[in-house]
Parts: structure tokens; C-alpha cells; sequence
């Protein structure tokens, strides 16, 4: 469906734009249409200048330094699929479709968003480049609230929320609302500490629990500030602390920063991500996608707390490779990178080479499993291990929950109702290197994915783990068993202080029934890193064949106050597995268990 601007008539000259660009050799200054455009609002202009150029000529679109402002009133639009998001009408500031060698460089211009609006769609596209500018929100999509009082034997909080964060009291109860949308339900939350600039420690003890979030009813005291009536889920949260809240679950990812999907050779270069509604670059069915530079932190003076309100990048079912290399990726409320691909569950079987399958997680709805050609296999549902290989014939999709897929062989014996489909034919190979993850809710990076993995030279300190491997097929159905993983050279500093009782290094395949002999991960080598943590657990794992730790230091931290007494290392049913040389620069020894 082609996008239409919602602008009744704007008019810009194609000969001047094709006449500068020619001048150049496919460069199009933006500064030589200076008085032709509203740096309040330079949405109507981009969308006409890029409806100017033919999608399949290369081209560069510079422009001078400055701040400009996007809005999503004459925005294009279309009802839009974002896997790991919520699907619905969305408008877009730069909406590259069918575009071929197109570069977009900010020239260190701050890009300004207000409302819901995604200000890069990558579709259908070959060879985009963006480089070069600052995106962020005029207002943000959370609101935080310092806690100003916390008596522990009355119960009373109160808080005091600043004018940037869009709110409104209606009857007693407190609203999300800002620049054309709000939020009725304050929704999840979590204790940030303006002392470490992270999510507190022990956050996990000042959550305030569902059904209470939906409903946070406050007393006005002073402009400002509010009496809050809610209950904490252990501890009220200390004085100082901020408060934050980002909306209802399935209702509050709408406003990615960067949608790249069906495409490739996609380049993000030196770009800062301050603030977004929902993921800083989300990519699905894309081929080769490098991430350099790219900055995902809190604007300089801001009393903001939280850059992007869901992953700072996110792959989904992408092939190729993926390089994210020397990026700062701080204060997300969720993970640095997450690297998958997805189960579907088959339904029904309606020939002998046909099947219906479903897309389990309401944020993948809509979602491309699968296309002619491509290698699928059958996963049992309770081990998650393969069963079968087949090829696809035919997919067609029924509606955004279920598709049909014919194959080129007959299923009888090779598939059961119940089972999972898995898309072989799309995972990428994964290079993470010389990155800096902080301070962040939820994990480091996830990885899952059974090309080449190397994850060096890092730096990682988060609330949770700092590597989880994981699959699933009983929430985010979420696959990708690992088959070639080297993690080597990087700091593992103070992290997993939330109040759970997570490892820093995690392999957590959620296995119903496990199969002695035949693991679910393999080939996974942690050497040469150092951990310097405060708390003892560095790596559980279970299910894995071919585990090598080794060479490793491991240094006491005091930053923070031990909260459990777990053995150093954690080894379940698994097989192969070396522990060796690993330097111990603290009172005791590594405690290992296996079983």
C-alpha cells in the first residue's frame, strides 16, 4: 500500500530538486532550498522531496547543521506491522520504501520528534545509509517522578514530577499525556538512582505490582507535586530516587526510533538515539546491517533518566551479518541488543504437504515467518530440539495470527499438531565489539542465534545479566540455539543488582523436558574476561554441550551489598564442559556445581 501525507497540497519544483541533485553527482544539499522549508516542522517538505526522486536513482541528502522538528500531522502513514512492537496506524518522517543506494546524513543536526511518529522506515530497500544526526523527543514518552518523602511507618510517598514529563490528574488519578496522546494507565515502572544514574539498587523491591499500576491515584499538595496512593510490591522506594512509569504493556512500543525491514545493506553511522518510543533500531528480514557509532544515551543537562523505552537495537529472523561495533548503549529500559529468530506452533495440518501455523506473541502479529525457498524445521514443543527439516513451496498469509505454508515434501511422520516451525534459512552471524552497555533495565545482549558469534572488548554493567542465551516457546517464542560462540576480552563490571538472583552470564534455554545427550546450546567459549562483581555468581548454565571457561580474572567489588549465596559457577545437564585457569583475586575460591 503506498503511504500518503496527510497534507492536502505541497508543492515542491522536481526540476529544481533533480537539477541540484545532477549538479552534484547525486547529492542533494538541503541548504539550497533554505526559505522553501519550516525547521518547526520539516515533515510535509522531506516527504515531498524524497516523493521527488526516483527510488531506484542513488542519492545523498545533506543537510546543514541546524535543529529541526518533525511532527506527525502531515506526516505519510499506513497501518504498519513492527515485530516486538504494537502494530497499528503509524505516520513516519522519513519513510524510505523501495529505495535504492540512499544516504541521509544530519550533518550533526538534531532531528526532534514530537508525538507518535517513527522517524526512519527502512522498507524494501538496498543500500541506506543514515550518519550523521541526534534524534530525540521534545517530550518524552515516560514519566518520572523524584520520591520527595517515603515514611516507612505511615506509608506515605510523595513525588515531584517536572514540567518536561506530560501528565494530568482527572478524578484523582494519574495520566500519562503530551503533543496529541496519552496514557490512561501508568503501566510498568521501575526506581531509577540519580546517584549511579542506573536503575536502583534492589529496583525490583519498589515495583509497584499490576493491578495496582493501572490504576495510581494521587493527592495534588503544590504545583507539581503529588501525595501518591499505591502499594509497592516489598519496600517503598528511598528519597531521592526517581520513579518512572512508561505505559501499559502491548500499548506502549509504538515509536521505534529506526524500522529497517525486508532489506539490506542497511549502515547506521555515527547517530545518537536520546530518546524513543519503543526500540532505538528495530530490523526483521534484514540482510547485513552494520551499527557503528551509534550512541544511545541521556542528552547532556537533561533530568532525564530513561534513552529508549524498550531494546536499543533489536534483529529479528536477519541474515548476513550483523556488526555492532564501538557503540555507547546507556539508561534503556530494556536490553543493548537482542539477536533471534521466532517459533511458530503448527495449528493444523489441511493436506498432505500443508500446514497452519500461528504467531504466538501478540507483539509479533503480522510478523514474515517465512518465504519460498526457505530451510524450516520441526521442533519439538517440550524439548525445543529438532525433529525434521523441510522446505518451503508456498507461504501465504491468512491474517496477522496465522499463516499456511506448503512444503515440497508430505509432513505425514515429520510433524505433529503442537509442534514448532523454526526458520532456519534466516539468522545472521553476530560481531559485537568494543561496545559500552550501562545502567540499563533488563540484560546486556541477548544471543540467539547458530551462526558465528564473537562478543569482545565489551564493557557491560546492567541491572540483570549481561549475556542471556535463551529460547522459548511459552512467551516470547524466541529461537535460535547457539552453535559457535566466543566471548573473550571484555569487562564484566557490577551488575545483576536489581534484587534477582541472576548470573552474569546466563544459558537459560526453557526446555519443558530435556534430553540426556542431546543439549540444546553448543559450543560456547567465555576466555580471557574480567569480572569484577559484587556479586558471586558468574555463570549458570544448563543444556549445553561444549562449554569452555577459562583464562578468566575474577575480582571483589564493593560497590554494592551481596544479596545472595550462590556457588561462582552453576553447571546443569550439560556435557563438555572445561573450567580451567581462571584467576581468583579475592578471599576464597570458585565455587562450582554440577549435577
Amino acid at each position: 500500500m503506498r503511504m500518503k501525507p496527510r497534507l492536502g497540497t505541497v508543492i515542491l519544483l522536481v526540476s529544481m530538486v533533480c537539477g541540484t541533485a545532477s549538479a552534484r553527482t547525486g547529492v542533494i544539499d538541503i541548504a539550497d532550498y533554505k526559505g522553501r522549508y519550516d525547521t518547526q516542522d520539516m515533515t510535509p517538505f522531506v516527504y515531498t522531496l524524497l516523493e521527488s526522486i526516483p527510488a531506484d536513482k542513488p542519492v545523498k541528502l545533506v543537510f546543514p547543521e541546524g535543529t529541526y522538528h518533525f511532527r506527525p500531522e502531515f506526516a505519510a502513514g499506513k497501518y504498519h506491522c513492527i515485530t516486538n512492537h504494537d502494530n497499528g496506524y503509524r505516520h513516519f518522517a522519513f519513510p524510505l520504501t523501495g529505495r535504492r543506494n540512499i544516504e541521509i546524513d544530519g550533518g550533526g543536526s538534531e532531528f526532534i520528534f514530537h508525538g507518535r511518529i517513527i522517524p526512519f522506515l527502512i522498507e524494501d530497500s538496498h543500500g541506506v545509509t543514515l550518519r550523521n544526526f541526534t534524534v530525540d523527543w521534545e517530550v518524552p514518552f515516560t514519566l518520572e517522578a523524584k520520591v520527595t518523602t517515603a515514611d516507612a511507618v505511615t506509608q506515605r510517598v510523595e513525588i515531584e514530577i517536572p514540567d518536561e514529563f506530560g501528565h494530568a490528574v482527572e478524578n484523582g488519578k494519574l495520566i500519562m499525556r503530551a503533543e496529541g496522546w496519552e496514557e490512561r494507565i501508568p503501566g510498568e515502572n521501575i526506581v531509577f538512582d540519580p546517584r549511579t544514574m542506573a536503575t536502583a539498587y534492589r529496583s525490583d523491591d519498589y515495583y509497584i505490582p499490576k493491578p495496582d499500576n493501572f490504576d495510581i491515584r494521587v493527592t495534588p499538595t503544590a504545583p507539581g507535586r503529588y501525595e501518591l496512593h499505591t502499594r509497592f510490591v516489598r519496600a517503598l522506594p528511598p528519597v531521592g530516587t526517581i520513579l518512572t512509569f512508561k505505559g501499559v504493556f502491548t500499548q506502549n512500543r509504538h515509536s521505534p526510533a529506526i524500522h529497517a525491514t525486508a532489506s539490506s545493506g542497511v549502515l547506521v553511522e555515527d547517530v545518537t538515539i536520546h530518546h524513543c518510543g519503543g526500540m532505538g533500531l528495530i530490523a526483521e528480514k534484514a540482510d547485513n546491517v552494520t551499527v557503528r557509532r551509534l550512541q544511545v544515551v541521556l542528552r547532556k543537562g537533561s533530568p532525564r533518566m530513561i534513552t529508549t523505552t524498550a531494546d536499543a537495537t533489536h534483529f529479528c529472523n536477519c541474515r548476513g551479518t550483523v556488526l555492532i561495533e564501538e557503540c555507547v548503549f546507556e539508561n534503556m529500559l530494556d536490553d543493548a541488543t537482542n539477536v533471534h529468530g521466532s517459533y511458530v506452533r503448527v495449528t493444523g495440518i489441511t493436506a498432505p504437504d500443508q500446514v497452519i501455523a500461528r504467531i504466538n506473541h501478540p507483539q509479533q502479529a503480522g510478523y514474515e515467518f517465512a518465504g519460498k525457498g526457505d530451510e524450516i524445521d520441526v521442533v519439538d514443543a517440550e524439548t525445543l530440539l529438532a525433529k525434521h527439516t523441510l522446505r518451503v513451496k508456498k507461504s501465504e498469509r491468512i491474517n496477522a495470527h496465522y499463516i499456511r505454508l506448503t512444503f515440497t515434501a508430505p509432513v505425514e511422520g515429520r510433524l505433529t499438531v503442537g509442534d514448532g516451525l523454526e526458520n532456519m534459512s534466516w539468522y545472521p552471524e553476530l560481531i559485537f565489539r568494543n561496545n559500552v552497555v550501562r545502567n540499563n533495565r533488563a540484560r546486556s545482549i541477548l544471543v540467539s542465534t547458530p551462526r558465528k558469534v564473537v562478543v569482545e572488548g565489551n564493557t557491560f554493567s546492567s541491572m540483570m545479566s549481561a549475556i542471556l542465551f535463551e529460547g522459548d516457546m511459552d512467551h516470547w517464542y524466541e529461537s535460535g540455539a547457539v552453535r559457535d560462540v566466543t566471548i573473550r576480552n571484555n569487562r564484566f563490571l557490577d551488575g545483576t543488582y536489581g534484587g534477582a538472583d541472576f548470573p552474569t552470564i546466563f544459558i537459560n534455554p526453557h526446555q519443558k523436558k530435556e534430553v540426556p545427550g542431546h543439549p540444546y546450546e553448543r559450543n560456547i567459549t567465555i576466555e580471557g574476561n574480567l569480572f569484577r562483581t559484587f556479586n558471586e555468581q558468574l555463570l549458570r548454565a544448563k543444556s549445553v554441550g561444549g562449554l569452555i571457561f577459562r583464562d578468566n580474572t575474577i575480582e571483589l567489588s564493593e560497590k554494592y551489598k551481596p544479596y545472595n549465596d550462590l556457588p561462582t559457577i552453576d553447571i546443569r545437564s550439560s556435557q563438555q564442559v572445561v573450567i580451567e585457569n581462571n584467576r581468583y583475586k579475592k578471599p576464597g575460591k570458585i565455587s562450582i556445581v554440577r549435577k
